[in-house]
């Protein structure tokens, strides 16, 4: 890269947060120091007393932008921030960053800016030149080479645990008859929160099985979670009840809409597929979906 792509970069906000969007900070802040940018990490002004904004690239969200200082000489990469005035107003560099839906597969934006036409960069990765709307889902929190082939596991039919990450009333209903499916079949069901992403890869790697289970609203406008990317970069061969999942990672992803039914394809995948399988999927994984790719999508039209 020149010098000029070469600015610092500023995360704002979320520093050492359990907070969902603490997570994708996190991998965001390690992607671009695994890029070779000079990347720091501030929750606020005070944190970040004496440094020089000049020449930065920003990256926040909306719950956390409130005090990020406004240089004309930086960029802003801004995600679900609805009110945009300040930036306006004081003539500054931005792009929007959205959610990918499925609805970008049909060329337009259903609910950022409803009715907007977007540009296909890539499967799932859709610009919005109206808006400056760059619309892309998140990703594995590893960097490509931490994504290690020779870690992906061989079923463990003597694991008593089933680990799963994460929980949302929204997806509540959905989780809870997985949970007795795994029951009625003489296994444990976990449900872990606000650990670390090395605790949560342990989890995921001392499970039974891994899932990700979305709830209707999910289903319906086509989200593709976090975890799915996660729980594939692991090396587990991971199941999902939502179809654009499926329609997206293709048979890098096991698909179910049932929850019970879910549960038992999973475990007939573990026991019939091959290692060599697992590892395919995890270099999916590792060239298509890691905040990298996600980074590179950005700076094409910052």
């Amino acid at each position: 890269m020149n010098n000029k792509m070469k600015q610092k970069v500023v995360i704002w906000g979320y520093k050492n947060s359990r907070h969902t969007h603490g997570y994708i900070h996190s991998s965001y802040y390690k992607a671009f120091k695994y890029l070779g940018y000079e990347t720091y990490w501030f929750n606020d002004v005070m944190e970040a007393s004496g440094f020089n904004f000049d020449n930065c690239i920003f990256l926040t969200e909306d719950q956390v932008q409130h005090n990020i200082p406004l240089n004309k000489t930086c960029k802003y990469i801004l995600h679900h921030v609805p009110d945009l005035s300040k930036y306006l107003d004081n003539g500054l560099d931005y792009i929007y960053l959205a959610n990918y839906l499925k609805w970008c597969d049909d060329g337009y934006d259903k609910c950022y800016n409803e009715g907007n036409k977007v540009e296909k960069i890539n499967d799932c990765t859709f610009w919005d030149e109206s808006t400056k709307t760059i619309h892309q889902p998140w990703a594995t929190n590893l960097t490509p080479n931490e994504i290690n082939t020779n870690s992906a596991l061989k079923y463990n039919q003597d694991e008593s645990n089933v680990n799963y990450i994460g929980m949302s009333h929204e997806n509540s209903g959905n989780i809870n008859i997985f949970a007795e499916a795994v029951s009625m079949n003489g296994k444990i069901f976990n449900i872990t929160m606000g650990k670390t992403d090395d605790e949560n890869s342990w989890l995921i790697r001392n499970s039974y099985v891994s899932a990700d289970l979305r709830g209707d609203w999910h289903k319906e406008c086509g989200y593709l979670p976090c975890r799915v990317f996660k729980n594939i970069s692991y090396g587990r061969l991971t199941g999902t009840n939502s179809e654009n999942v499926k329609k997206v990672l293709g048979d890098h992803v096991i698909y179910e809409d049932n929850p019970e039914l879910l549960f038992h394809k999973i475990v007939e995948a573990e026991q019939m597929t091959p290692l060599s399988k697992i590892k395919d999927n995890m270099n999916y994984i590792k060239t298509h979906h890691t905040y990298v790719n996600r980074i590179n999508n950005l700076l094409k039209f910052l």
